[in-house]
């Protein structure tokens, strides 16, 4: 003899039914490639957000202001730009790119390999910030050194930097790695997780 389901678990049941057709509702095999996406966000806002500030004047994370500067203000124009400028636009695509990997506007069948190639080529950033770390924690960086006309920032600026592109590499790296497969308006599976996920909704007593 079967016994009647609960109402709650009836109740529970219709609610992940009903879900699974609205686009505003995250489930759990969404929430680690979110979270991912939103570290690399963080770690190319962070330092873009840097640049910009040197940029607009800013002496942050400076040891010795007047000397970067003067050394800016003395490359051509176009070199100068790109120096100041060309890093916060490439972290606002960083930005897109991942973002796009996460969310509903980006999972169109042609956008999404290209959003994907794109992570898997930023993922190489972070080869670079674990790089600068080791050499910047061993006393070896460009912040030591007095080889590089740069020498005027700060150790901690270069860690900051580091960090940064460790953020970038891995929130571009794990986000195309576990949004593999999803294509289309629903993606079949996000990191490796089946797409009858739990929705995450509370439920009233």
């Amino acid at each position: 003899m079967t016994s009647p389901s609960s109402p709650c678990r009836s109740w529970t049941a219709s609610v992940r039914h009903r879900n699974r057709k609205r686009p505003g509702v995250t489930t759990d095999c969404e929430l680690l490639p979110r979270r991912m996406a939103y570290l690399g966000c963080a770690g190319a806002l962070g330092y873009g957000g840097m640049k910009v500030i040197w940029a607009l004047g800013g002496t942050i994370g400076m040891t010795n202001p007047e000397r970067f500067h003067s050394i800016e203000n003395g490359l051509e124009a176009p070199q100068r730009f790109f120096d100041y400028w060309g890093t916060p636009i490439l972290a606002g695509l960083a930005v897109v790119i991942l973002l796009g990997l996460v969310h509903r506007w980006g999972r169109a069948v042609i956008l999404r390999p290209l959003l994907r190639a794109l992570a898997w080529v930023g993922s190489v950033v972070g080869v670079a910030g674990v790089a600068g770390l080791i050499l910047t924690m061993s006393g070896t960086s460009l912040a030591t050194s007095g080889a590089n006309d740069h020498n005027s920032l700060g150790t901690g600026t270069y860690l900051f930097t580091y960090v940064c592109f460790l953020a970038v590499g891995i929130g571009f790296g794990a986000t195309a790695w576990l949004t593999r497969g999803g294509t289309g308006r629903h993606p079949r599976h996000w990191g490796g997780v089946s797409s009858k996920a739990v929705v995450k909704e509370e439920v009233p007593a």
